[in-house]
């Protein structure tokens, strides 16, 4: 596995094959993240969209946590900032766009994005979590939305994934408590794909991204894409969906590849094309 960033760094960036690897790297702070550290994050998974030869990434955290939300150091900051009137309404709502790039690179990823989680992932760690396409949890992960409990508001689009996933039910409760549940509970409820035992999260979040890698590149990318659409159309308009994406991988070399690989009986070598 190709390790790019120093240790140093907010983040370390890795490449094993066709899977990428970025991780959280402040765990004296458990990975909470600050402006500076949002705008780094979007420099990252823009490059990794850019390159062709990524078919799947995992995020995950250094430390004894996922991500534990936004640095309260930095909330306190601009805190008394507003209060001394340095910080304008202006400007938050600058930032807050900005912070959501993050939201929408991930959706816009060609490929599948895996959140491997132990410990915390609360406030802006469960928003990215909701983000990601899948979720492989260790039994110590913890995840919620403290928003309520400093007197803020849920962002970077958990109100538009949370009831999608789970069910407006649960989302209004812990959207209205800023209670966690554990990672039993969250596997129970959908928030979760695999649990296992904190010392083969990366194991098992690495299995399942090599697994994915290992498909046809196009036909995953549309299915990400299709799915994502389907969330806001009506029957039809996802049915002429996926007329259209059946063509475009019809027409690919790699169902060439799939089809030949299946008669005869071997694995086959997709290359996206």
């Amino acid at each position: 596995m190709a390790k790019v960033a120093k240790q140093a760094d907010r983040f370390i960036i890795r490449k094993d094959g066709h899977v990428a690897w970025l991780l959280f790297n402040r765990p004296d702070r458990l990975n909470a993240m600050t402006i500076a550290s949002w705008g780094e994050l979007d420099d990252h998974l823009h490059a990794f969209d850019q390159d062709r030869d990524i078919r799947c990434l995992v995020i995950a955290g250094e430390g004894r946590a996922f991500l534990a939300g936004h640095d309260v150091a930095e909330i306190k900051e601009h805190n008394e900032d507003m209060v001394s009137g340095k910080l304008e309404a202006a400007q938050l709502r600058e930032w807050q766009k900005n912070l959501q790039n993050s939201t929408r690179l991930i959706r816009a990823a060609r490929f599948p994005v895996i959140a491997a989680v132990h410990g915390y992932a609360v406030g802006a760690g469960c928003e990215l979590v909701f983000a990601c396409d899948l979720v492989v949890a260790s039994d110590d992960a913890q995840f919620g939305f403290p928003e309520v409990n400093i007197g803020v508001t849920i962002t970077n689009g958990g109100t538009y994934f949370m009831p999608r996933k789970i069910g407006l039910a649960k989302a209004r409760e812990l959207a209205y408590t800023g209670e966690f549940i554990g990672a039993a509970e969250a596997y129970r409820i959908g928030i979760v794909n695999r649990l296992c035992k904190l010392d083969r999260l990366r194991e098992e979040a690495g299995t399942l991204a090599r697994r994915i890698a290992s498909r046809a590149p196009v036909a995953v990318q549309l299915h990400k894409a299709m799915l994502d659409a389907a969330l806001s159309s009506s029957l039809d308009g996802a049915m002429n969906f996926e007329t259209e994406c059946l063509v475009q991988t019809a027409l690919t070399r790699d169902n060439l590849e799939g089809t030949n690989a299946f008669f005869e009986k071997r694995e086959p070598k997709f290359t996206g094309q």
